[in-house]
């Protein structure tokens, strides 16, 4: 049997249950025989049940006590965040060297791509537009025809009979070839701006591949990891996406063109021109509206992803549905799922229209206006996260960091790659200080992680993967964690909405945990998830987890505490005051560092001042 940690119980020191140890943390080599009386682990790890009674505290147990409710969960040795550290950075600089050679890999070649077919293309359009160029200005044949005309009418005027020749009078080319010559121009350039562009895109990717050669290994990682943020943040795969879409556009611009023109030469072949460049643009938009339908559809393109944002954006819970207006219900459900019993009903109900519409067409016009005004509200939040976030976090180092945890669980499948991340994930979890969108990444990442390391058996039951003891245990404790910050600080977030989802398809509506040891904590993941995120959960009366579980579950709630807190709200949520309550309030108390955690989140609740930064008086955490 294993704990969270993955260390055999019965491999511990003492015959200790590991009480002590949260996830992350390793137990200590032998056993110490003189104790500091205020070392948080002296409690239910070292000490028989027989000498000293659970929740007891020894000597010096109040500036413990104050510490814990200072800096929240209990602080993870220096030592052991340093080791977690390094070999993070040693996952991470591994699964980047192959994620950027695959990277550069895929760019470079679309690059060489559409710097051929833009040579090739513009060579096309030349041709053509040399064709049409004489036809912008005066025919020098013309005019040499006609001074002939009239110097032979002079020399015999008997030769055009009655006829005088006239010079002709030039007023300008046809309006049919200013057309063509214009749309022939705009498709030509539209192909040499794709091949400046596809050059520069190759002298951004020569930048991003480039090397620092100052500052350690783990700061080389950061600066790459700074990169690669700018290309997210700056849509650098939509610029290289947009190049295609220029040569595309630049085709369209030339067919059409070419039609025009023929149309005034021969409409026979023009026929022939218009219908095969309908046909290319009727498969074109074929392609786009199926991939925009299906994700598993092959015939992706850069217009399919727009329109399945846009579908995305009218879903988000911020913009009103169509079946949710009035009048939509009065035109269409109405009419659909009432009975009719007489004429004279339906006749009734018309008559009542004219009263009745103008009631629903205000009612719509306020709950768009609703809508209108939360959606700005949202976007204002993003706009100044985006904006000032990187002031939120007063260490750009540990910014950096949960970049880097971020990326590496989006991008990893490595379990041990996985297992080293979250164990610097734990040892970093201090979400108050960032953005709801990195809290959004790394609830999707934790979720990612923690949704492969189980599987269902096609009933209820649900057990841990094979070789995933390890891996399931801490994603879980992170992923709650990283949820409880999440639902604090956007509880109407796409990302809960879509974690949601993907939870349903995944495990049953009424899962059975009892075989998995941290069977409470699953309980408690699928209370908040399958209630949409609603927080009012707070039935603690069942749940009764063991010493190895409850310690880091604890320290969780007490850092969800934290962050409420620092986001400026007043009092807790109700879940996390009612697990306070419930547990400081039993017979016998639970682990110390369990009461220090219930004691956290009731200072909080109460107003305790809890700042960011450690250190602070422990006489300070208690002035209510």
């Amino acid at each position: 049997m294993t704990d969270l940690v993955g260390i055999p119980v019965e491999h511990r020191q003492d015959g200790s249950n590991g009480a002590g140890h949260g996830i992350g943390e390793h137990s200590t080599q032998g056993k110490q025989k003189h104790r500091d009386p205020g070392d948080l682990n002296d409690t239910d790890q070292n000490a028989a049940p027989n000498q000293r009674p659970v929740g007891e505290r020894e000597s010096g147990g109040d500036a413990v006590l104050g510490e814990q409710l200072v800096d929240g969960p209990r602080k993870v040795p220096q030592s052991t965040q340093e080791d977690h550290r390094a070999t993070f950075y040693e996952h991470y600089r591994k699964e980047a060297e192959e994620y950027d050679k695959d990277f550069m890999k895929k760019h470079d070649e679309d690059l060489n791509t559409t710097l051929i077919f833009a040579g090739l293309f513009s060579a096309v359009a030349s041709a053509f537009i040399v064709q049409v160029q004489p036809q912008l200005q005066p025919d020098p044949n013309e005019e040499t025809a006609a001074l002939l005309r009239v110097l032979i009418h002079k020399v015999d005027n008997t030769t055009f009979g009655g006829d005088v020749p006239d010079l002709p009078q030039w007023t300008g080319p046809p309006r049919t070839i200013i057309q063509v010559q214009t749309v022939l121009y705009a498709s030509l350039f539209a192909s040499l701006l794709s091949a400046f562009l596809a050059m520069l895109g190759k002298q951004w990717l020569n930048r991003y591949a480039s090397t620092d050669m100052r500052g350690s290994a783990i700061e080389r990682s950061q600066n790459r990891q700074r990169k690669l943020d700018g290309i997210v943040v700056w849509y650098f795969d939509h610029v290289m996406e947009s190049l295609p879409v220029m040569l595309q556009i630049a085709l369209l611009l030339l067919g059409c063109a070419l039609s025009r023109y023929l149309w005034e030469i021969d409409t026979t072949v023009a026929s022939v021109v218009i219908g095969v460049t309908s046909f290319g643009v009727l498969f074109y938009l074929f392609i786009v509206f199926a991939g925009a339908a299906s994700d598993a559809c092959p015939y992706q393109t850069p217009g399919a992803n727009v329109i399945r944002s846009f579908l995305g954006l009218l879903r988000s819970p911020h913009v009103p549905h169509v079946e949710s207006s009035m009048l939509y219900y009065a035109f269409v459900n109405y009419w659909r799922h009432t009975y009719w019993s007489s004429p004279s009903d339906v006749i009734k109900r018309i008559l009542a229209y004219p009263f009745i519409l103008p009631m629903l067409f205000i009612f719509d016009a306020l709950h768009l206006g609703k809508a209108t005004l939360r959606t700005l509200v949202v976007s204002a939040r993003r706009a100044h996260s985006w904006l000032f976030g990187a002031s939120l976090v007063q260490d750009q180092a540990t910014k950096l960091n949960f970049h880097c945890i971020v990326w590496m669980l989006q991008t990893s499948l490595d379990k041990t790659t996985n297992v080293s991340t979250l164990k610097f994930l734990e040892t970093i979890l201090a979400l108050s200080g960032l953005g709801s969108s990195t809290i959004s990444a790394v609830v999707m990442g934790c979720f990612n992680v923690f949704s492969s390391s189980f599987i269902t058996d096609g009933g209820m039951r649900v057990t841990v993967a094979h070789g995933s003891e390890q891996l399931a245990g801490m994603s879980a404790m992170c992923f709650l964690r990283a949820l409880s910050c999440l639902l604090s600080a956007e509880p109407t977030s796409t990302v809960i909405q879509d974690v949601c989802q993907r939870y349903d398809r995944i495990f049953p509506p009424y899962p059975n945990f009892k075989d998995i040891p941290f069977c409470f904590t699953m309980d408690a993941i699928h209370s908040l998830v399958t209630r949409r995120g609603a927080t009012d959960w707070h039935n603690w009366r069942d749940y009764d987890p063991s010493p190895d579980e409850l310690i880091p579950f604890s320290r969780a709630l007490a850092q969800a505490a934290k962050f409420e807190y620092h986001r400026g709200r007043a009092r807790t949520s109700v879940w996390l005051s009612h697990f306070a309550f419930h547990f400081l309030s039993q017979d016998q108390l639970p682990p110390t560092l369990v009461v220090l955690d219930c004691l956290t989140i009731i200072a909080i609740n109460f107003g305790c001042n809890v700042p960011h930064a450690n250190g602070m008086a422990p006489d300070e955490c208690f002035s209510l």
